[in-house]
C-alpha cells in the first residue's frame, strides 16, 4: 500500500487518450511469476517517442529489470535491444525506465525481472499512436528564421568571394571580370539555395501531411432512441468515415462482451447504466434501455479491435419526458443478462432528487454506504485526494449483520469500476488489474508464443472473422454461469481478493486522477449471484 501511494509523484503528465478519455496512463497490477508488480506506462503522444515506465516490485529481491517494446507485426524476435530500468533514488522497490517506440500500432512493453524469485516476464499491452500535433513557440520560430536568413547571406557571400576575392593575390586589386564573377556566384548560389529551401519545405510539408493523415482520430458514432415493441432501444451506429473500411469487422470481445457501454445522465450524474449492446450489423449496435429517467446522457462505448487496439467512442443522446413515462419499462427485460443500472442522489444538493424510484445513496472516502442487497461498502481512502497521485481505490464490502462475505467473479474480474469527471472530460473503465485491455494482452501473448516462421500479419477474411466472433459469443451465452466465469478467470492475471477476515471482502482499482475537479465513481461487484453497484463522490484537488 505504501509503495503504491509513493508512486504518486512520478505520474504528472496527462493528455487526451485514444483509449478511455482524459487518462492516457496504462496501469498494470498483477503477478510476474512470483513477483507482485505495479506498472505504470505513460505512452508518448507523438510517435516516434518515449514511453516512460515505472515499476514497483512488492515481493522478492530484484537484481535487474529490463524493458523492450514488442510490436505485433514484428514479434519478440524483431524487438530492439533492451533498456534497463534503474532503481529510484527516492524510494526502494521502485524502478524507472524509458522505452523508445518507433512505430505506430499494436505493441507492448515487455518487462523482464531477475531476482531472488527467478527470472520472470510480463507484457503490458498498449496502442502506440500519435495523438498530438506539436507547435513551436512563435519567438523561437522567428529566432530560427533570423538565423536562417543570416546563414543564407553568409553562404552566398562566401561562395561569391571564393569565385573572386579568393583568386586574387594579397594586396592585388580585383579586376572587373572577377567582380562580375562574384555577382554571378552570389546570384547562382542564391538560386540553388532557394531551390534547396523550397525542396526542403516541400518534403517537410509532405511529411507533416502524412503525419496528420495517420494521427489518431477517435471513432465517431451517432446514438438515437427507438421505440420497439413498447420498449426504448438505444441504437449506436459507428460512422464508417471515421473507421477504415473493413476494420469494423475485426472487433473482438473483451471480458466476454463485444462492447461495454456506459451511460451517465449529464449534469446531475444521478442515473448510470452499464450495458452490453448486441451487434446488429458491422456498424450498428443496439441495447434495450433500463428504466432510466428523462434527460441528456453521456455515452462511453469501449471496444477492442484486432489485433488489440482499444477504443472509446463518445456521444450523447436524450430521453424525453414522453418516452420515459408512456412506455412500459420492465427492468428484467434487458439485452444482456449482465446489464445493470442504478439511480442515485444528484451530484450537488442544489439539483432535484429523482422521485418515485429506489435510490442508492452516494458515499465518499471513508464513509460507509449501503448496496442494493443491504450489504455495505466503504471506500478506504484519505478524503484529501490530489491530481497526479496514484491511489489504490480500495473498497471493502461487508455483508449484513456481519455474515461471511465472498465476492464472486463478474465478467472474469472480481470487480469493475467506472470513473467520470463531472464535465464528462475524463472517463475510464477500471479493473483490479489496471486499465489495460485483457484481450489485447492475450492477443499479444499469443503472438509472442507463435513461431515467427508460422506467423503472418495478413488479416483473415473479414466476413469469416466476424462470423467466428459471433459464434464464439453465442457459445458463451449458452454456457452456464459457473463454466463461463471459470473460462474467463483462467485467462486473467488476478490479484486475489482480501480474505483476512471472513466477514468482509476487498477489491481495489489502481488509478491516478488526471485533473482537479469533482468525480463520481461507480464500482460493481457480484455477491450471491447479484451484481451490486456502489457509488462514490470524490473532490480532487
Amino acid at each position: 500500500m505504501k509503495a503504491k501511494l509513493i508512486l504518486l509523484f512520478l505520474l504528472g503528465i496527462f493528455s487526451s487518450s485514444f483509449a478511455h478519455i482524459g487518462s492516457p496512463n496504462v496501469i498494470y497490477e498483477g503477478m510476474a511469476g512470483k513477483y507482485k508488480v505495479l506498472v505504470n506506462v505513460l505512452p508518448p503522444d507523438v510517435i516516434p517517442g518515449i514511453a516512460k515506465t515505472s515499476i514497483i516490485v512488492e515481493s522478492g529481491e530484484v537484481q535487474k529489470i529490463t524493458l523492450f517494446p514488442v510490436y505485433w507485426y514484428a514479434g519478440e524476435k524483431g524487438a530492439p535491444k533492451v533498456d534497463e530500468a534503474m532503481p529510484s533514488p527516492t524510494m526502494p522497490n521502485l524502478y524507472e525506465g524509458q522505452v523508445w517506440l518507433m512505430e505506430q500500432g499494436t505493441t507492448s512493453i515487455t518487462i523482464e525481472i531477475e531476482g531472488s524469485l527467478g527470472k520472470e516476464k510480463i507484457i503490458v499491452p498498449m496502442f502506440a499512436v500519435s495523438t498530438a500535433k506539436k507547435t513551436m513557440n512563435p519567438s523561437l520560430g522567428w529566432l530560427l528564421v533570423g538565423l536562417g536568413a543570416l546563414l543564407f547571406v553568409l553562404m552566398i557571400t562566401i561562395i561569391g568571394a571564393s569565385m573572386s576575392d579568393g583568386l586574387v593575390k594579397p594586396q592585388a586589386a580585383i579586376t572587373p571580370q572577377l567582380r562580375k564573377r562574384r555577382i554571378i556566384g552570389i546570384i547562382a548560389s542564391g538560386i540553388v539555395f532557394c531551390f534547396a529551401i523550397w525542396g526542403g519545405k516541400t518534403w517537410w510539408d509532405s511529411w507533416a501531411n502524412d503525419y496528420l493523415q495517420y494521427m489518431y482520430k477517435p471513432f465517431q458514432a451517432s446514438t438515437k432512441i427507438k421505440e420497439i415493441d413498447n420498449h426504448l432501444v438505444m441504437e449506436l451506429k459507428i460512422d464508417s468515415s471515421s473507421v477504415r473500411g473493413r476494420w469494423t469487422s475485426y472487433f473482438v470481445p473483451d471480458h466476454a462482451k463485444l462492447m461495454h457501454l456506459f451511460l451517465v445522465r449529464q449534469g446531475s450524474m444521478d442515473a448510470f447504466a452499464h450495458l452490453h449492446p448486441i451487434r446488429k450489423d458491422t456498424l450498428t449496435f443496439e441495447s434495450v434501455l433500463p428504466p432510466l429517467p428523462a434527460g441528456k446522457y453521456l455515452v462511453y462505448a469501449d471496444i477492442v479491435r484486432y489485433p488489440g487496439q482499444p477504443h472509446t467512442i463518445a456521444d450523447t443522446f436524450e430521453i424525453t419526458e414522453a418516452q420515459s413515462t408512456h412506455l412500459i419499462r420492465n427492468p428484467s427485460q434487458v439485452t444482456d443478462k449482465d446489464d445493470t443500472y442504478v439511480i442515485t442522489n444528484p451530484l450537488t444538493p442544489e439539483q432535484p432528487l429523482l422521485s418515485n424510484t429506489e435510490i442508492t445513496i452516494c458515499g465518499s472516502p471513508g464513509v460507509k454506504t449501503y448496496l442494493q442487497d443491504s450489504s455495505t461498502v466503504i471506500w478506504e481512502e484519505n478524503p484529501q485526494l490530489e491530481a497526479g497521485k496514484m491511489y489504490p481505490l480500495k473498497f471493502t464490502v461487508q455483508a449484513p449483520q456481519g455474515q461471511a462475505t465472498q465476492l464472486e467473479s463478474y465478467l472474469g474480474m472480481i470487480g469493475h469500476a467506472a470513473v467520470v469527471k463531472d464535465d464528462g472530460s475524463v472517463y475510464i473503465h477500471l479493473h483490479p488489474t489496471g486499465n489495460y485491455s485483457s484481450m489485447a494482452q492475450q492477443i499479444l501473448q499469443a503472438r509472442i508464443n507463435t513461431d515467427d516462421k508460422k506467423f503472418t500479419t495478413k488479416f483473415p477474411d473479414s466476413k469469416i472473422f466476424k462470423d467466428s466472433i459471433d459464434r464464439f459469443l453465442l457459445s458463451l451465452d449458452t454456457m452456464n454461469e459457473a463454466s463461463r466465469e471459470a473460462y474467463f478467470m483462467a485467462s486473467m492475471n488476478h490479484i486475489s481478493q482480501d480474505s483476512t477476515h471472513q466477514n468482509h471482502a476487498s477489491v481495489s482499482f489502481p488509478y491516478t486522477f488526471p485533473q482537479a475537479g469533482n468525480y463520481r465513481i461507480w464500482i460493481q461487484v457480484k455477491r450471491n449471484g447479484k451484481i451490486l453497484t456502489g457509488v462514490f463522490d470524490a473532490k480532487v484537488n
